[in-house]
């Protein structure tokens, strides 16, 4: 039995059965079976469904944002807006995939040849709590449109919205087996990673659930995309806008309350701007509100879990003992349960967890640097590579200092986000791999080479 447990106020919102061992080969079996029928399909069936998900999502916007915010916490403002990303992704690939997954012409000199993107087969989706709706879409969108079968295995944190989703598709008619949905515990995921019938695997998570799914996925020669943490530096170069860089910051730090890979955590920030961005970074945290996430004025509330609050307070703990400065911190959650109040850390160095680490909630590293070279190596000083942000008045030095940052997403003078024109991904620890865009679509495909000779 999993637990479904609201983290604001305790209450318990539902309890699910597990998926038992003959009810996972039933699934499985179901799933070969729907891919055979859905690989069959025309990109104008596939768009035609994805537009129906689409229109499901956005028909029922607030009912689904509610669900979202009840079980782990996020403010409902940001629900809705997750919900209508779903939707966007959704439509996007409906009218894109096709083109993305078009057959490509190669010349070879001595004949004429193409790349075919075949999909292939059953791919396990494992989903994260953060974004319970908007990561399993965004993987749904590119993976369905490409031809392939889908088991969603969500976080033991969403098993609701787990089953909403399910409800979604069973409302939205689809081949029997395209799409179904599990409830187990993470124990099991390398049992279905290693069966037959399962072609590939995509983990939105931590880099140590990554390493673990990528082992078990490479010993049995399945395809893996890894989109894991991130501790994405924001640097602000001395010629950059301060006021407009703070506001920026405190919305890329504060969104879903610190709890995403893509968040900006290490501000690395010129030490000739340093003072000023700290009192405009600290003014624009203070405007920050907090209340119950239903309410459409409440800025944050609280964190997914009481596990979440305490790995959070540990890694705070542990980086102010060894030498780290609280510049601020808010009062207006209660302490207890998984509430959180918002902080400026400075001071920081290598060796505390508020440099080394990825801190998951509403924790701002600031650290100080003396030239653009300094500002360069500090970012770059990290096991992880997903995104980083650059402010700079001029651009061409933007697109020339993106150049020395070791990150797969760089956004010049904006906060890192996720957008379907665009691959998702990151480098070192951050994952393997990517979604969206055309690298995305194609992830889950066979990338087949044909030839023939001009004799």
């Amino acid at each position: 039995m999993i637990q479904s447990k609201n983290p604001y106020n305790n209450e318990i919102i539902g309890k699910f059965e597990q998926t038992s061992i003959q009810e996972l080969d039933m699934i499985l079996t179901r799933a070969q079976q729907g891919f055979a029928v859905w690989r069959q399909t025309g990109f104008d069936e596939r768009s035609h469904f994805l537009r129906r998900l689409a229109s499901n999502l956005k028909d029922n916007k607030d009912e689904f944002a509610t669900l979202i915010s009840n079980e782990m916490g996020k403010v409902i403002t940001d629900s809705r807006k997750e919900i209508e990303k779903s939707a966007m992704a959704l439509e996007y690939f409906a009218e894109n995939g096709e083109s993305y997954l078009a057959d490509k012409p190669a010349e070879t000199g001595d004949g004429e040849g193409r790349v075919v993107y075949e999909p292939l087969g059953v791919i396990l989706g494992i989903m994260p709590w953060n974004y319970p709706f908007w990561q399993f879409f965004r993987f749904a969108a590119t993976t369905l449109m490409a031809g392939n079968a889908i088991i969603l295995k969500h976080s033991s944190q969403v098993p609701a919205c787990s089953k909403k989703i399910e409800e979604i598709f069973e409302q939205t008619s689809l081949a029997g087996g395209v799409f179904q949905s599990l409830i187990i515990s993470s124990s099991k995921i390398n049992n279905i990673i290693k069966d037959f019938r399962v072609q590939g695997v995509s983990l939105t998570g931590g880099a140590e659930a990554g390493a673990d799914v990528a082992l078990h996925a490479g010993k049995h020669l399945k395809k893996s995309v890894l989109e894991l943490g991130g501790n994405d530096p924001f640097i602000v170069l001395e010629d950059a806008d301060v006021e407009k860089a703070a506001k920026a910051g405190v919305k890329s730090r504060m969104k879903n309350f610190g709890q995403a890979c893509n968040a900006a955590k290490r501000f690395i920030i010129h030490e000739s701007l340093a003072d000023e961005f700290l009192t405009q970074f600290k003014k624009e945290m203070e405007k920050q509100k907090f209340g119950n996430p239903l309410d459409d004025d409440s800025d944050y509330a609280s964190l997914a879990s009481k596990e979440q609050k305490n790995l959070l307070e540990k890694q705070v703990n542990i980086s102010l003992e060894k030498g780290a400065n609280l510049f601020w911190e808010g009062t207006q959650a209660p302490d207890k349960d998984a509430f959180f109040n918002p902080m400026i850390l400075t001071g920081i160095n290598p060796g505390m967890p508020a440099y080394n680490e990825e801190l998951f909630g509403p924790v701002a590293s600031v650290l100080v640097a003396g030239d653009g070279l300094e500002a360069a190596r500090l970012a770059n000083d990290s096991d992880y590579g997903l995104g980083a942000s650059i402010w700079t008045g001029d651009i061409e030095r933007g697109w020339k200092f993106a150049r020395k940052i070791q990150a797969g997403i760089i956004y010049i003078n904006a906060p890192v986000k996720s957008r379907p024109e665009l691959p998702f991904g990151g480098i070192k620890k951050s994952g393997l791999g990517r979604e969206m865009a055309g690298e995305g679509s194609r992830e889950f495909t066979n990338k087949k080479s044909l030839w023939y000779t001009l004799e």
